[in-house]
């Protein structure tokens, strides 16, 4: 299963719930927007040689004209190589990826206090096909776990299939982001757009985790929901009263608990 964390403020919270549960609205973030500025960051590694250049050209770009060719080659050599074939790339991935970020679990007090409004929000509980709702997308460019290392990764220029060369670039995150668990779906799209959205089928939201903080407006929409869709299921986060553990129990229509932060 995979989860999605919302925030806003409670007038906002209700907008979102009626947008990503009620209508099925999955937005992709542009990577520009992104929270942390040095994501998407590599250092480049350059082709071995010009025939391996051009047989990479052969196969995967080979509408590429000699003199395009030439020009990229020489994009390597010289005091711009670095502006060329590190800033630029990165500028254009800034432009042209929308990320769909989702999490592989709902158990973080941090994620929780960052990234659910302090617990004013909620989480959305996707069922497993999810990811494979837009293998099929015209923008449709990648898809899998993020990994978290210290080390920034490399884009080894024209080795391997695209996909394989931008892979690293796209997922990888410093470890400090570790706690997050990510799995990311990303789309190559129109430069500078705010945002691209894509609806999927109610089947793929299993329900909701709501925050301990919940207003009672959000309870209220999340209830109606229910009870027009009887698989939709609604939890609340709470803690064990021994440890700090976080854990969901089924929400009851008529009950309010107060042990979840007292």
């Amino acid at each position: 299963m995979y989860y999605k964390f919302m925030g806003g403020d409670d007038d906002a919270l209700c907008g979102v719930f009626d947008k990503a549960v009620r209508e099925g609205s999955v937005r992709f973030t542009p990577a520009a927007a992104f929270n942390d500025p040095f994501e998407f960051k590599f250092t480049t590694v350059a082709p071995p040689t010009r025939e391996a250049f051009d047989k990479w050209h052969d196969i995967y770009a080979p509408e590429y004209t000699a003199e395009q060719r030439s020009h990229a080659w020489l994009a390597f050599d010289g005091p711009a190589s670095d502006f060329n074939t590190r800033f630029v790339p990165r500028v254009v991935m800034f432009a042209q990826l929308y990320v769909l970020c989702l999490a592989r679990t709902w158990k973080k007090h941090l994620m929780w206090s960052h990234y659910a409004s302090e617990h004013r929000g909620f989480v959305i509980c996707y069922e497993d096909g999810l990811t494979n709702a837009f293998n099929h997308d015209d923008y449709f460019g990648a898809k899998g776990n993020v990994a978290y290392s210290n080390n920034v990764p490399e884009l080894r220029w024209f080795e391997g299939t695209p996909s394989e060369m931008m892979g690293p670039i796209i997922g990888t995150k410093s470890t400090e982001w570790e706690y997050e668990g990510e799995y990311r779906v990303v789309l190559h799209g129109p430069a500078y757009k705010n945002a691209i959205l894509r609806t999927i089928d109610a089947s793929l939201i299993t329900g909701i985790i709501l925050g301990a903080r919940a207003s009672e407006s959000l309870i209220a929409k999340a209830i109606a929901l229910r009870s027009e869709r009887p698989h939709f299921r609604i939890w609340q986060i709470t803690s064990r009263t021994d440890s700090f553990e976080l854990v969901r129990r089924d929400f009851e229509d008529n009950v309010r608990h107060f042990s979840s932060f007292l």
